[in-house]
């Protein structure tokens, strides 16, 4: 007995090993330069690199705002309390008009004092509530997750893991809400959680990852590939795949523009993705009135969009395009 017990202990720390190994080799294919650590109940596990990153600014905030106030109006939208719009419950839908919106966060910033962002590992390695954490279900599993420009943070509560990542991430793939997007979250899962992801979503991986590679005919092949193996993709309201059919050109961008608009009117990155495939197809009047959507939206968004799509409205009057 005594030496079976020795013998499992001896086992799991290598078995924990050759999974971090593993992961540590995914980031590198997927993220080259990416820097990641692992924390498991609020003590780091494992490390690659220093992360300097500070937290996402979302969730930090969320939690410096007074309780008392949670139950008061929000600045956006209307109708809305402060603690529906840092739950994602003000308008339905994470990644929508509110957490895109930089003065939302900017009007709360007096009511959360300003003080320094906290280093991301160190925010990291507490406990929190789930108010501007972005919330999903994964294979089972609920996650908390959030991002910024440079750090990428996903906690598995019900393994009390977490990750922390810093690099240069792709902020179009992260900003529908969806965490499976990433390709560095779909590693951690597989490799160190022991949460397994879906078929479908590997597939979409993979044509991002062709697509940021800058092999578009790669990326192409296997958007194509996983249409055909899973075809309701094409009228799936995913942001994220709107914008991987954009990029492509693919004709199921016109199936994917309509089911995410119908479902998320008020999502400013959908009318420009779907813009810039109007564009590219050289259907300009279409392209100006997507971009309009965003420009001339009331109340203002104050979305990277806003800047993008007035750059192209300007392109398209000097170029004179019927």
């Amino acid at each position: 007995m005594k030496f079976w017990l020795a013998a499992l202990f001896a086992v799991w720390p290598l078995a924990g090993q050759a999974r971090f190994a593993k992961f540590g080799r995914d980031l590198q294919d997927t993220a080259p330069g990416s820097r990641a650590a692992i924390l498991q109940s609020g003590r780091v596990v494992w490390r690659s690199g220093k992360i300097p990153a500070a937290a996402c600014e979302e969730p930090v905030i969320a939690e410096r705002i007074p309780p008392v106030l949670l139950d008061t109006p929000a600045p956006i939208p209307p109708g809305a309390t402060i603690r529906q719009v840092l739950s994602n419950t003000a308008d339905g839908t994470p990644g929508e008009e509110v957490l895109d919106n930089l003065g939302f966060f900017d009007a709360l910033k007096p009511l959360a004092r300003h003080t320094p962002l906290p280093n991301a590992i160190e925010f990291a390695a507490h406990s929190h509530g789930t108010l501007g954490w972005l919330s999903q279900e994964y294979a089972g599993e609920r996650v908390l997750w959030c991002f910024g420009p440079s750090v990428l943070i996903v906690q598995i509560p019900g393994k009390k893991i977490v990750l922390v990542a810093s690099g240069n991430f792709s902020s179009e793939r992260l900003e529908g809400g969806n965490v499976a997007r990433s390709s560095i979250a779909l590693a951690f899962f597989k490799d160190v959680a022991g949460v397994q992801g879906t078929e479908r979503d590997e597939w979409i991986n993979q044509a991002f990852l062709a697509l940021s590679s800058g092999d578009r005919q790669a990326a192409t092949t296997l958007a194509r590939q996983a249409l055909d193996k899973f075809p309701e993709l094409e009228s799936t309201p995913d942001v994220t795949l709107l914008y991987l059919f954009s990029q492509l050109g693919l004709s199921e961008t016109e199936a994917s523009a309509t089911a995410v608009i119908r479902k998320h009117p008020s999502l400013p990155t959908a009318w420009f993705y779907y813009g810039q495939y109007l564009l590219n197809a050289k259907r300009y009047r279409e392209a100006a009135v997507c971009f309009e959507k965003i420009t001339m939206h009331q109340p203002p968004w104050h979305n990277w969009t806003v800047a993008a799509a007035s750059k192209e409205l300007t392109s398209l009057k000097t170029q004179g395009a019927p």
